[in-house]
């Protein structure tokens, strides 16, 4: 560095700084700016409910709606992956029947899906042409 440049910064420094000035009284009426917050955050959290806590109610609701509707017989899959059918059901579990007399007892939030033949569905759509 210059030594030039390091002795003005000093004499700078000890000078006497110049008197400072009244603090200038800022309006104390509505500004358009401070608006601007409360309304960012209004909008973040009405994207994050319509991306993230509204379609998890909906899915709640539809799996809740699934179990109630489940009965004897229903094949379902569950949330590991297994593929059998309902061969009784108590209040918290669901008893699968997965192979000829393999038999399986297991929570009722683990069904993940029931699957619907396709004779069902023919049925439910000649119904609904009716």
């Amino acid at each position: 560095m210059d030594p030039n440049f390091i002795h003005y910064l000093a004499q700078q420094s000890v000078e006497s700084p110049v008197a400072p000035t009244a603090p200038q009284h800022q309006n104390a009426g509505f500004d358009l700016q401070s608006m601007y917050m409360p309304l960012m955050l209004l909008a973040v959290f009405g994207v994050m409910y319509f991306f993230s806590i509204r379609p998890a109610r909906k899915e709640e609701a539809r799996k809740k709606k699934l179990l109630s509707a489940l009965k004897k017989g229903d094949t379902v899959i569950t949330a590991s992956g297994i593929i059998g059918s309902v061969h009784s059901i108590k209040p918290d579990t669901v008893v699968l029947r997965i192979g000829d007399n393999a038999r399986l007892e297991m929570l009722r939030s683990a069904i993940q899906d029931v699957r619907v033949n396709d004779k069902t569905v023919k049925s439910d759509s000649k119904e609904n042409e009716k």
